[in-house]
């Protein structure tokens, strides 16, 4: 037992520099057994057995006792110990319980303290201090102790020096003999500095040879050598009293010796066979396995006994390894160079070291080191090792320098190269950004005024097939955009200038808003839309709304266009993940022609189309689904397509961010036939607006729209003519075009943030029909308040002017929006009854949502509550019910605003406004009959 001879070596020269002074051995009144009434003062113990305190277990004639042993005297204190009991400073010192065992100690009949590793089976115990109590020493100076003692009979027998406190036993000032006890083991762990010394450098040595394998994979050696470097440190520190800092358990430091010293065999064969390159024979393999299962047999056999007991055993197992590892040494030293010489002296001084160590242990002779040997032979193996690689990278170092001669000349040569390339790459790329740049520009201007003059032309009153070729034209025009958007978006991203936003927004509501915005196409095809949110999905999450509305809008748009019957549905799930966040899962799914197998992992390749003939049925440009992959790559999700032909496809695709409370929606105007803002009367409008525009056919069409919302507006032709309008007078929004002769939008706004006129702050929104990366952001950073892009949209624009109206605005005086009744009624005039369906699925869905409102609102769900209210708004709003749209409007509001208190008396008055909505619209269907 490797430890315990050590142990005693170090405990001799601790007694030998440090006497205990009162440690002469005195008679104590001892029996075995276990009773706590022995530890009362008045106990009478005349029957019991007189021996020696301290002394040893053969010495006290307790050989073969297994279990509790008490022990008992009354001391007489001597002059300097009842001076220290009257300062409450008395104390007794006991060495450590050896071997295997520990103790309770009770003055006056009260514990004054346990040792260490009372509670455990095999502990490793130290030379304990305990203060005694000043009451418990008598008026007549004597002090009544107790000493309760665990002997594990198996192991204490088999050692002669086995005793219950060692050899010390001394009462004396708590202070001197707590100094004496630290200063005995800080020198007890002095002794043993070397090897911690020496695990901590074979530590460092270990990743320091696995970097040399990662580096040079072939040089396996070094992978072997920087294992057993680790299994040598763990050896040395598990063998040291250094490890006792770290656990009291004696039975786990032995298990943690011998397993790692095991692991050391095993990995010492390996690399010393890899080494010198020689094959492992299969005896040897088997004797390297034996340590293997040695190994497992020391970590994992449950009782302590047989492997403590099987010690010595198993240290003469390593004899072998001993003798095979001396005959390679021997003759690879004759065989080889200067530096495997080298290398095999070391190896020789490692096995000499562990030759005299294992000797020493098996033999118990007398003039065994206290300090184990073996670490000091590693270390010459180190320093061998060390020197050995120094003269291969001295080798290599000079053939790198001969290298490096011919290779700086190519070096040069080739950056010379990369450099002009680079260049030449940085150009294009400067120029095929001003070209997309200018092309933008060029192209939206003049797409301004088609889509723009055909959207109000369609407001208008048209015959049949004058309607039909204006929307031909608007068609056109809006492919036409939706193409020069994906080339500039696949343009970004190329770049690497698209840049995801992370804010919360709503899960249903961006799935609901895409259904929209598709639903007129879908109704002329006959086509359900449908959409379902699985229990458990968050409310919210934190991650780009734009793009995910555009991937979202994409693949419900391709649904529809490749579904000629049927439904398309929407559905949306989520699962948590490990650090916290939310996977959303959304999935679109169609009834539609479906997709061929050998097509689906061509989908999402840029331009690509899955009917690339000229006579093809559906159009586009293959960018969508290219655009939709980058777009789920860059927010960290992914997509995907399953699809069966003839049965139609799925579309899944993924992002993940973090849940978060429902965010508040921004104000929309109601929604006239599903196709634009609702008008406003000129009566109603309290909006000063200021259009600055310097292009003609640009500025007749925002004024037509604005007329069209129920807006004026002033003109300014450049910036300069803005600031002189805001001089004469205060203006609530300015619709500034950022390109303008003179004086520029940019510049406009900064002298207006500069220097508001007249102490006001108009809201600023730019129009551009620039829209490269940077745009959106260099208006903002100007002090611009929003982005509309050119050609503008009249939802967007409506949106937009909302966001600036005065709150709480006073409902419309009729009921009704004669202009959206009359559009339904044209409609109507093919001899489909288009209006009366949906004042009767009107009729129907209201009374419904209203029901849902006050249901919500009574169980305190409000986001829910401004959903349903989100919802019945658009619906009355597709029918022109302008005052019912508006009362839901209020209610969205004052849910965001959290004046909940507000939302009873609007729901009153909601409830009057349906039904008096519910009575213009028969009346308008019975008329439309006529």
């Amino acid at each position: 037992m490797a430890n315990d001879i050590r142990g005693a070596t170090a405990l001799l020269a601790v007694l030998l520099l440090v006497p205990a002074a009162g440690a002469t051995a005195e008679l104590w009144r001892s029996r075995p057994g276990d009773d706590p009434r022995w530890a009362s003062p008045g106990f009478d113990d005349s029957a019991w057995r007189a021996v020696p305190l301290p002394a040893t277990w053969r010495e006290q004639g307790y050989t073969g006792v297994d279990g509790r042993i008490w022990f008992r005297r009354v001391a007489p204190l001597d002059a300097a110990a009842r001076l220290a009991a009257a300062r409450g400073q008395l104390a007794i010192r006991l060495g450590r319980s050896t071997v295997y065992g520990a103790y309770q100690v009770y003055a006056g009949g009260r514990l004054a303290g346990s040792s260490e590793g009372w509670t455990l089976e095999i502990p490793f115990t130290r030379t304990e201090v305990f203060p005694v109590p000043r009451d418990a020493v008598g008026p007549d100076g004597r002090l009544a102790l107790a000493l309760r003692v665990r002997r594990v009979a198996w192991a204490a027998d088999a050692s002669p020096q086995a005793a219950p406190v060692g050899q010390i036993l001394e009462l004396g000032s708590y202070q001197a003999l707590k100094d004496g006890a630290e200063l005995a083991w800080d020198r007890t762990l002095l002794a043993d500095l070397p090897g911690l010394l020496l695990a901590l450098l074979f530590c460092v040595v270990a990743p320091y040879h696995a970097l040399l394998y990662l580096r040079r994979r072939r040089e396996i050696g070094h992978l072997w050598f920087g294992l057993l470097a680790l299994g040598f440190a763990a050896n040395t520190f598990a063998s040291s009293y250094w490890i006792y800092q770290l656990t009291s358990r004696h039975d786990l430091a032995l298990r943690a010796s011998d397993l790692t010293g095991h692991l050391a065999a095993l990995l010492a064969i390996q690399f010393l066979w890899t080494f010198f390159s020689r094959p492992i024979s299969r005896l040897l393999r088997a004797y390297q396995l034996s340590h293997a299962a040695l190994a497992l047999f020391v970590g994992l056999w449950p009782d302590p006994r047989l492997v403590i007991a099987s010690e010595g055993v198993r240290t003469l197992w390593l004899l072998p390894l001993l003798v095979a590892a001396v005959v390679l040494i021997i003759r690879e030293a004759w065989r080889g160079d200067a530096e495997a010489r080298l290398l095999a002296l070391s190896g020789l001084a490692l096995v000499a070291a562990e030759a005299v160590e294992l000797a020493g242990q098996a033999l118990n002779l007398p003039w065994q080191s206290p300090v184990p040997l073996p670490p000091f032979g590693f270390a010459a193996v180190l320093a061998a090792m060390s020197y050995s690689l120094s003269n291969r990278f001295r080798r290599v170092h000079d053939e790198l320098d001969r290298l490096h001669v011919s290779l700086e000349e190519q070096v040069r040569e080739r950056t010379a190269a990369l450099q002009q390339a680079r260049e030449g790459a940085l150009a294009a790329s400067r120029a095929k950004s001003e070209f997309l740049a200018n092309m933008s520009h060029e192209i939206r201007t003049p797409m301004s005024g088609v889509i723009g003059m055909t959207s109000l032309l369609l407001d208008t009153r048209l015959t049949a097939t004058q309607r039909d070729y204006v929307e031909t034209i608007r068609a056109s025009g809006e492919a036409l955009l939706v193409l020069i958007n994906d080339i500039l978006d696949l343009s970004k991203m190329e770049s690497g200038k698209v840049k995801i936003e992370r804010a919360p927004f709503d899960l249903a509501a961006v799935i609901a808003e895409s259904l929209e915005m598709v639903a007129p196409l879908a109704a002329r095809q006959g086509l359900a839309l449908h959409h379902t949110i699985a229990p458990g999905t968050p409310q919210a999450l934190v991650g780009d709304l734009a793009r995910t509305r555009q991937i979202l809008l994409n693949l419900v748009g391709n649904a529809v266009k490749f579904t000629p019957q049927g439904e398309v549905r929407v559905s949306l799930s989520a699962r948590p993940l490990e650090d916290g966040r939310w996977e959303a899962l959304f999935a679109v799914a169609d009834t539609g022609i479906g997709i061929p197998g050998e097509e689906l992992d061509r989908l999402f390749v840029d331009f690509h189309q899955l009917d690339g003939s000229l006579t093809r049925k559906h159009g586009g440009t293959g960018l969508g689904l290219a655009i939709s992959r980058r777009l789920t790559e860059l927010m960290g999700g992914r997509i995907w397509a399953e699809s069966t032909v003839g049965h139609g496809s799925t579309f899944y695709f993924t992002l993940v961010g973090e849940a978060a409370a429902c965010p508040p929606r921004q104000p929309a105007v109601p929604l006239a036939a599903g196709r634009g803002p609702a008008r406003r009367p000129h009566a109603d409008d309290r909006l000063r607006i200021l259009l600055a525009e310097d292009h003609p056919v640009n500025r007749q069409v925002m004024l037509g729209l604005l007329e069209h919302l129920g807006y004026r507006a002033d003109l300014a032709a450049n910036g300069l003519e803005v600031l002189a309008a805001l001089d004469r007078q205060p203006y609530d929004v300015i619709l500034m075009d950022v390109q303008m002769p003179e004086m520029d939008g940019l510049e406009a706004t900064r002298r207006i943030r500069r220097q508001p006129p007249g102490g006001c702050r108009p809201r600023i929104l730019a129009m551009t029909a620039h829209a490269m990366s940077g745009d959106r952001e260099r208006c903002l950073e100007v002090g611009m308040d929003g982005y509309l892009s050119k050609p503008v949209q009249i939802a967007d624009l409506a949106a937009a002017l909302a966001a600036a109206e005065p709150r709480d605005a006073p409902l419309p005086p009729d009921p009704l929006d004669r202009p959206t009744l009359d559009l339904l009624c044209e409609l109507s005039a093919n001899g489909e009854d288009v209006l009366g369906t949906l004042v009767r699925t009107f009729a129907a869905s209201a009374a419904g949502d209203l029901a849902e409102i006050r249901r919500l609102a009574a169980e305190d769900q409000w986001c829910e509550v401004e959903r349903a209210a989100h919802r019945l708004k658009g619906g009355s709003g597709c029918l022109g019910a302008v005052r019912v749209a508006a009362l839901c409007a209020a209610v969205e509001e004052r849910v965001r605003a959290l004046r909940t208190g507000e939302v009873g008396p609007l729901l009153t008055e909601l409830e009057r406004e349906l039904e008096r909505a519910h009575g213009a619209l028969d009346q308008a269907v019975r008329e439309n009959a006529r």
